[in-house]
């Protein structure tokens, strides 16, 4: 039989040896505990001056003081968005690398791009979605129709006679329009442009009829006349815009459940931390709530959001479905 003394040296010999075990499955990672504890890079997935990289730089202006780090931004355009995305998707998941990119780069590109280098579903984590806005029906003054309905009347009456501007195919103002002539069951021809601002002034120079523009680029020139808008393209009213009703509001039945917004979403690499995401998704949720945040967003034709990384995949996942449906009916894609 074992003497006492000999048992108690035993189980203080044994605890000795568990300490630096129980220690290194019990405490967090460092990395979780300590982040961050160098400057973070934000890669933008467009070019400088659009409403993405104005997310990024509203984060890169405030997040440093919550977070205590240094924010670089980082544009790597191209590719509609997918150069930027891919580098993320490979980048390490530590939280020093984070993405802003926009949601046709994330649910649009799966089903219009033959292949992609990454997948946005299984390489991105998604931490929220910093800001959302509608793009609003545009119309030269000369087309005769004040309302939505009034407009497929004109369609249906003159078919083939209208068209649309559009900066790009797979755009959501491409797509957008399209999902419009679906579910109304009419036929406006679109043109494509390389970018929103040649597709405006086709517009104003009455080249086209109709363009389903973003704010920023039709809200001045609605101002001087040389435009006309009669709605908006989400499922409910925009409060950049709050006067514009939207296209489900027109009374045409097949458009009861259209919604289209735009908006730019933050993103990680997958298998980032929770509490890294957490960390981030909380201090960004807070930034968007700041009121000189919300009016320099309001300012531009969109709204802050700020939806949970839970609520931003779902969104992800309704929109891909549906945008997969309409490409495939279209029948778009780039190789």
């Amino acid at each position: 039989m074992e003497s006492p003394i000999r048992n108690r040296r035993t189980q203080a010999a044994l605890a000795a040896l568990a300490a630096p075990l129980c220690a290194s499955l019990c405490t967090p990672p460092a990395i979780a505990q300590a982040y961050p504890t160098k400057p973070i890079r934000i890669v933008v997935a467009f070019p400088p001056g659009g409403s993405t990289d104005f997310a990024a730089r509203v984060l890169a202006s405030h997040l440093p003081k919550s977070l205590g780090q240094s924010i670089v931004v980082d544009n790597r355009g191209g590719a509609g968005g997918n150069i930027g995305n891919d580098l993320v998707a490979k980048a390490a998941p530590d939280g020093y690398t984070l993405l802003v990119t926009t949601e046709g780069a994330i649910t649009i590109s799966p089903s219009l791009y033959s292949s992609l280098p990454y997948n946005a579903t299984r390489d991105l984590a998604p931490i929220t979605q910093i800001i959302k806005y509608a793009n609003v029906l545009a119309l030269h003054p000369s087309v005769k129709a004040g309302t939505v309905k009034e407009l497929i009347a004109l369609a249906k009456e003159q078919p083939g006679k209208l068209s649309y501007a559009h900066p790009g195919v797979g755009t959501n103002v491409h797509l957008g329009a399209e999902l419009f002539n679906q579910m109304a069951g009419i036929q406006i021809t679109g043109v494509s442009y390389k970018g929103g601002g040649p597709a405006i002034i086709s517009l104003i120079g009455n080249e086209t009829q109709i363009s389903f523009a973003t704010p920023p680029s039709a809200m001045p020139h609605v101002k001087s006349g040389r435009l006309k808008v009669i709605a908006v393209t989400s499922a409910k009213r925009s409060a950049a815009l709050p006067d514009l009703p939207t296209l489900a509001e027109s009374g045409v039945a097949g458009l009861s459940h259209y919604g289209v917004e735009g908006w730019v979403g933050f993103y990680a690499p997958a298998k980032t931390q929770d509490n890294i995401l957490a960390r981030v998704y909380g201090d960004t949720a807070n930034v968007l709530k700041l009121p000189e945040v919300r009016d320099a967003v309001l300012a531009t034709g969109s709204e802050t959001s700020g939806i949970s990384p839970r609520e931003t995949g779902r969104v992800v996942r309704e929109e891909t479905v549906m945008w997969a449906k309409l490409i495939k009916s279209v029948g778009v894609k780039i190789e």
